[in-house]
């Protein structure tokens, strides 16, 4: 190519060691560059590609302390600022498996592995480029997003650029699965597949075959595409899809986790095997994968609030799980990273969810009262967009204090989120469903167990119908109603066992701070003068209540 080619061109070198900066920035002008550009950090290429439209941008892997190539050309594709010609290339002096599969993942222009000579450098630029200018038309259309002309584009670009072949097969067959013609795409790569060369028509047709339900065809062909390099990582993440699918999910977990390892900064996958892991119930992996999250998507686009949140949630579900001792430790944890969240981010934006999760902290050390009256005190959450996430959070919130139907109002709103057709939004749905199922089961519960001690209260069976009554108000211990019901069978009764007298005490400080309507605060006067009047203790309860108020 005439060097003259490249004496407009605008290149920028990223690149934290000097001597190398001065080692390439020497190679690119001996090809003909001019306008060479150089930063020594994501921060100053970020600045520069904001006011320089970039022909090449050749990113060293490693830089230094804050954004490295990877998350540099994730943030660059985000904003908008990688031109549909330009060609981003990658350099690392490591061959790790980890990089060079987290780099296949994103799709550079070109991996350089560090020592390279100026002969390779000048055949990689040329090879990109000279690719870029062939298909020059079928990214102009990829970046308007009209995918049916790029596929259009495509079709003309095989016939009048049979060098670049390779390339616009692969294209033309990802813009068919983009526009769902999965019935054109499984004919596209069908006929393509069979060339050795092609791993990723083999993918492709996989593909096609999953979105068209045909799960023997798609299983057979991804668990032999893990075995080459090139599509492995998509063949795990597809198949821990499939298992999904069928309901195999410690499998799909499994899988996905090899996924994982391999390329560690994909956060959405990282966040997709956080889930997998909870709903197949390892709450103390789905904490410890959230950990290694946080750590993961620090400078990268993905660096967001919600990821300490999750963090947090994670160990407030785990602690659930756990004895006394362990479920403390866990909690504390937990409310030091709500703590430290300030730090990094603004609380203020995020008050109401902040709170949601301190209730959760407060109902899981069994303070219920103390998380009601936090989540009584949270305006403006109903009416907020918030995240998937915090959603979720918020119904467990309700529901861990026995609020069903506030609860069932963050579910339903959950309905209308979880819209995208995505792996991670697949594991959200079966999470939400999980809560459903909760719920369904718990009123089922209630209702069954309700009727029953509503039948003994009948038959002057008090004894039966208080225990009864305070199994329902164990379910439910914030609801002042069922507290009312199981006090007037108490009161009938003919003395309370230690278990009831705690049940007794924690209703009475229930009713005390609630707002009760006038018939039901006459009720409460009446049962509780007679439970005195046989349990004088229980005229201490309501004295410490109004002490402390």
């Amino acid at each position: 190519m005439d060097p003259s080619f490249f004496r407009c061109k605008q290149v920028l070198i990223v690149e934290d060691c000097a001597p190398v900066r001065a080692t390439i920035k020497g190679m690119l002008q001996t090809i003909g560059f001019e306008a060479i550009h150089l930063a020594r950090n994501s921060t100053e290429a970020l600045k520069k590609c904001t006011e320089i439209p970039f022909d090449f941008i050749l990113c060293d892997f490693n830089l230094g302390d804050c954004k490295d190539g990877y998350q540099l050309f994730e943030a660059l594709k985000q904003q908008d600022l990688l031109s549909h010609l330009c060609c981003f290339m990658i350099i690392s002096a490591e061959n790790q498996r980890k990089i060079v599969h987290g780099m296949i993942e994103l799709q550079p222009d070109d991996y350089l592995l560090k020592p390279f000579t100026y002969p390779v450098l000048e055949e990689r630029i040329i090879r990109a480029i000279k690719s870029k200018i062939a298909l020059r038309k079928v990214y102009l259309s990829l970046s308007n997003h009209d995918y049916s002309e790029a596929i259009s584009e495509c079709d003309k670009a095989l016939k009048a650029k049979p060098d670049f072949a390779t390339t616009t097969l692969r294209l033309k067959g990802e813009l068919l699965l983009k526009t769902k013609a999965y019935a054109k795409a499984e004919q596209f790569y069908k006929q393509l597949k069979n060339n050795k060369s092609y791993s990723w028509a083999r993918l492709g047709y996989a593909l096609a075959c999953f979105h068209q339900e045909r799960w023997d065809d798609t299983e057979l062909e991804l668990a032999d595409l893990t075995q080459f390099d090139d599509t492995k990582i998509e063949a795990l993440d597809w198949l821990s899809r499939l298992y999904v699918k069928h309901h195999r999910y410690e499998l799909a977990c499994e899988t996905l986790s090899e996924a994982a390892l391999l390329s560690p900064k994909n956060i959405i996958r990282q966040h997709t095997l956080c889930n997998l892991t909870s709903i197949t119930g390892n709450k103390e992996a789905a904490a410890r994968i959230h950990g290694k999250l946080v750590a993961a998507a620090r400078y990268s686009i993905h660096d967001t609030a919600d990821n300490y949140l999750n963090h947090a949630r994670a160990l407030v579900d785990h602690a659930c799980t756990c004895n006394v001792m362990e479920r403390a430790v866990h909690l504390q944890n937990a409310n030091q990273l709500v703590t430290a969240f300030n730090k990094r981010f603004n609380e203020a934006a995020l008050q109401q969810e902040v709170q949601v999760l301190r209730s959760r902290i407060l109902a899981a050390k069994m303070m219920l009262l103390e998380a009601k009256e936090l989540l009584g005190s949270i305006s403006g959450l109903k009416k907020k967009a918030i995240t998937i996430d915090s959603c979720l959070d918020a119904a467990k919130a309700y529901f861990e204090i026995g609020d069903l139907y506030e609860s069932e109002f963050y579910i339903d709103k959950l309905n209308d989120y979880l819209a995208k057709d995505d792996f991670l939004t697949e594991t959200q749905r079966i999470m939400l469903k999980m809560e459903q199922t909760r719920h369904e089961e718990l009123k089922a519960k209630i209702k069954l167990i309700n009727q029953e001690a509503s039948e003994a209260y009948q038959q002057s069976l008090y004894g039966r119908a208080t225990e009864l009554f305070c199994e329902v108000f164990d379910c439910m211990p914030t609801n002042p109603v069922i507290a009312l019901n199981m006090l007037q069978a108490m009161s009938k009764s003919n003395g309370l066992t230690p278990e009831s007298m705690r049940f007794a005490k924690h209703a009475i400080n229930l009713i005390e701070q609630s707002e009760l309507s006038i018939t039901n605060l006459e009720r409460y006067k009446k049962y509780f003068k007679q439970l005195t009047a046989k349990h004088p203790e229980l005229c201490r309860t309501a004295q410490d209540h109004c002490v402390s108020s």
